[in-house]
């Protein structure tokens, strides 16, 4: 997958309308409140093309049915997302404008099948929206789910819009859902991300180590997310030395000079170069794979599936073997996935069970090859899942 944009890439940071006006979205349409006073967005906007942004985020992550329902404007969800984009590309038609999603705050549910269909057809909703209303690409922002993130990715590259991801952590790499950033950056990447990224809380230093972490692991741009104006230029150059291409300052007041050092950074990112991505991964870990998996004995799904799969810890196996022959049973692979630590291979001669399987578990699946499904479908599914074959 080739790359659409030129490096380094930066982007201002304010992606809702609740920054623009610092009112509390749950009690005050900010959207409404901005599109009435454009100024508001116009002004933060220009700041940012004076300061050198080489696109800007539309405004839009706040927009979701729940709140606008609440609020009595869900009959202008549509007007809304693409009266912002048109406001946004005025400020400067040339940069083009980034349209923000936001964790879909809607499903209350745990994971599973029906809240990941309910999640990936809102997100196309409003993706598709964006799109129609001229966004060069989509940024998820503000996510904490891995399955939900997965929704996204899925629903943008349905809709083929590229699409960059950018996940909020602690300093160790993990997010509120308790998902390693590692094991988001591979499960999203071979889904069809076309840049990751990290937004570390607690500062610039924490930032560049987990982007260095990441960096041998990456097949696509690196993003790092920060209070540009308050970091140090050595701290700036630390996060393109540790591999970062795309920036997105989240600075209230951005700063010229720190966008200008950052657009004179060379990017390390080598689309061509080997990468070490060779690893499965559920919602918590990545696994990096051997040469040779031990596999379990196979193991059937059914009522006893969770304690079969928690007694596996106890074995010498290093991959929970699974045979399906059902989309019931690829529900249950992803209902039961965290009662593991260890990756899971799966085997099944069904086509549909095999894409249900795919799509619902909550990271990056192992196929077994045997699987006796036709040719150009296995690898049809196989490659839109991103899944490693064994």
């Amino acid at each position: 997958m080739s790359f659409r944009f030129t490096l380094p890439l930066t982007a201002d940071g304010t992606g809702s309308c609740d920054e623009l006006t610092g009112d509390d979205p749950d009690n005050v349409c900010c959207e409404n409140a901005v599109l009435k006073n454009p100024e508001i967005l116009y002004n933060k906007k220009k700041k940012a093309v004076s300061c050198g942004a080489d696109i800007l985020l539309a405004p839009t992550g706040g927009i979701m049915h729940t709140r606008l329902e609440d609020q009595g404007f869900d009959d202008l969800f549509a007007d809304f997302n693409e009266e912002l984009v048109r406001e946004t590309l005025s400020c400067q038609p040339k940069l083009g404008a980034a349209g923000v999603l936001y964790e879909n705050i809607r499903i209350k549910e745990e994971y599973g099948k029906n809240a990941f269909e309910s999640a990936f057809f809102d997100h196309l909703e409003k993706i598709t929206v964006l799109k129609d209303a001229g966004v060069k690409l989509i940024l998820l922002k503000n996510f904490d789910k891995l399955w939900d993130m997965r929704a996204a990715v899925l629903a943008a590259k349905n809709a083929d819009m590229p699409v960059f991801v950018l996940i909020r952590t602690d300093d160790e790499g993990r997010t509120e859902e308790d998902t390693d950033h590692i094991a988001a950056l591979i499960t999203l990447q071979s889904l069809g991300a076309d840049a990751f990224g990290i937004e570390c809380r607690t500062g610039a230093e924490d930032l560049a180590r987990l982007i260095k972490k990441a960096f041998p692991h990456a097949e696509i741009p690196l993003i790092a997310a920060g209070d540009f104006s308050s970091y140090s230029d050595e701290e700036i150059r630390q996060l393109a030395e540790n591999g970062a291409s795309v920036y997105i300052d989240l600075s209230s007041e951005p700063d010229g000079e720190k966008l200008r050092l950052i657009k004179s950074l060379s990017s390390r990112f080598d689309e061509n170069g080997e990468k070490d991505s060779y690893a499965a991964a559920n919602y918590r870990e990545a696994f990096f794979l051997p040469e040779n998996l031990e596999l379990s004995e196979p193991l059937e799904c059914g009522y006893n599936m969770s304690d079969d799969i928690i007694d596996l810890d106890d074995s010498s196996a290093n991959a929970v073997y699974i045979r399906l022959s059902s989309t019931d049973d690829a529900a249950s692979i992803a209902e039961n996935a965290a009662m593991s630590y260890l990756p899971f291979v799966i085997h099944t001669d069904d086509p549909v069970a095999l894409e249900a399987a795919l799509r619902y578990y909550q990271g990056r699946l192992i196929v077994d090859t045997q699987c006796d499904i036709e040719k150009e479908e296995f690898k049809m599914l196989t490659e839109k899942y991103g899944a490693i074959l064994y």
